[in-house]
């Protein structure tokens, strides 16, 4: 499941969609962790014990109680913003069909995770904060997947321009809108699909560290676009996938006519790969391409994003990374693994030969959690040019 929640960094746009998936599966694993009365303490743990292994499973807790509100507590760690939390209030929708299917074969892991709608609120320890409200469906035997939502926020972020090694401080707030939906091409693996995405902000700068007497700087602008999109998913979980590839094209287009102030357009082709090389290991490939033209303001520029790197550090006009992740079961719940990755941010007036190489790696581990659901979570540890970072992983690193 992908719930819509875009977290904390700025390209909002991209960072919308990155924290969205991020923390829809979070909120998938915390609703095994309510708060609840002594009366129902031993119902609710019998429920997180898994019969067939006897290992820890939030599986029948989060698909049993897919009916009512439940209160979901949510960790922020992007090095970007901070460290942080927040609580999402959420409605599980599993269909008849999704329910039948799961209690008829409880040793599978269902591909189609049931639709929820939310509310969520959050804060980091530089003063960053954000809330809103969002649904994600997966309609039609996942023949379509949707997300939408309205988020209001406060980042407090720092920007380096052209490649510079000195930051400015910035908080940029508003509001975001979002709508995305994809449809499914026949009984094939393919979806096109399109999105708007609208986004009103007010962008205050402090140059105080490197200008001392210059005030702050603010800045109103508005921001919309639409998007078509043609992706291909033959993924075996959506949120932790171990077989199958992801690949798609995007083209965005902002303009004045769609609600906003800019008039440019960004295109993205990304492909995540995942092979099982061994019965107990597993090899997995990302590669990531963006780029924008003229007239982009420089929150919406792409910037690396890798484990290791904050958001905002390295942007450009144009970036290109890989990533390989490598991948060990201990047994059917434990695994281990490793990871690296490089990429360039481009500015438009320079060459890809010329712009420096930008290397993170790090080592984690997951927890398969949720087995009926396919959901694992962890901790990734990872060093990128400058920093060390921790990040609190549910499913794949990848979105």
């Amino acid at each position: 499941m992908l719930l819509p929640i875009p977290a904390f960094n700025v390209n909002l746009s991209d960072l919308a969609s990155r924290h969205v998936f991020k923390i829809s599966k979070l909120a998938l694993l915390l609703t095994a962790l309510p708060i609840v009365s002594t009366s129902v303490q031993a119902d609710m743990f019998d429920e997180l014990i898994d019969p067939k292994d006897g290992q820890l499973d939030a599986s029948s807790y989060i698909l049993n109680n897919a009916h009512g509100f439940m209160p979901v507590p949510f960790l922020i760690t992007e090095p970007a913003v901070g460290t942080g939390g927040g609580v999402a209030l959420l409605f599980f929708h599993e269909t008849d069909e999704q329910k039948a299917i799961r209690l008829d074969n409880p040793d599978k892991v269902s591909k189609i995770p049931p639709s929820v709608t939310g509310v969520v609120g959050g804060a980091t320890s530089n003063g960053s904060k954000l809330a809103g409200v969002f649904h994600s469906g997966n309609w039609k035997n996942d023949n379509i997947r949707y997300i939408g939502g309205l988020f209001g926020g406060s980042f407090n972020l720092k920007y380096y321009s052209d490649a510079s090694n000195i930051a400015n401080d910035f908080n940029i707030e508003g509001l975001y809108f979002l709508q995305d939906i994809d449809f499914r091409l026949g009984e094939s693996n393919f979806f096109l699909g399109g999105s708007y995405v609208n986004m009103g902000s007010n962008s205050t700068f402090d140059f105080s560290g490197t200008i001392p007497g210059i005030d702050p700087i603010e800045l109103d602008s508005k921001d919309a676009s639409v998007a078509v999109k043609l992706t291909y998913d033959s993924r075996d979980n959506q949120f932790s996938p171990r077989d199958g590839l992801k690949a798609g094209i995007k083209a965005s287009f902002h303009h004045e006519n769609l609600g906003g102030d800019f008039d440019y357009h960004e295109y993205n082709g990304f492909v995540q790969s995942y092979y099982r090389i061994a019965p107990k290991w597993g090899l997995g490939i990302r590669g990531d391409i963006k780029s924008v033209s003229e007239g982009v303001p420089f929150y919406a520029k792409p910037f690396l994003d890798m484990r290791g790197i904050p958001a905002m550090r390295y942007q450009g006009e144009s970036t290109a990374l890989a990533e390989v992740e490598l991948s060990y079961d201990i047994d059917e719940r434990w695994t281990v693994l490793g990871f690296a990755g490089t990429g360039k941010a481009i500015e438009d007036d320079g060459k890809f030969e010329d712009a420096d190489w930008q290397t993170s790696k790090g080592a984690g581990f997951r927890y398969l959690i949720a087995r009926q659901l396919g959901l694992r979570t962890g901790i990734d540890i990872a060093k990128g040019p400058e920093e060390w970072t921790m990040y609190i992983q549910f499913g794949g690193a990848w979105h």
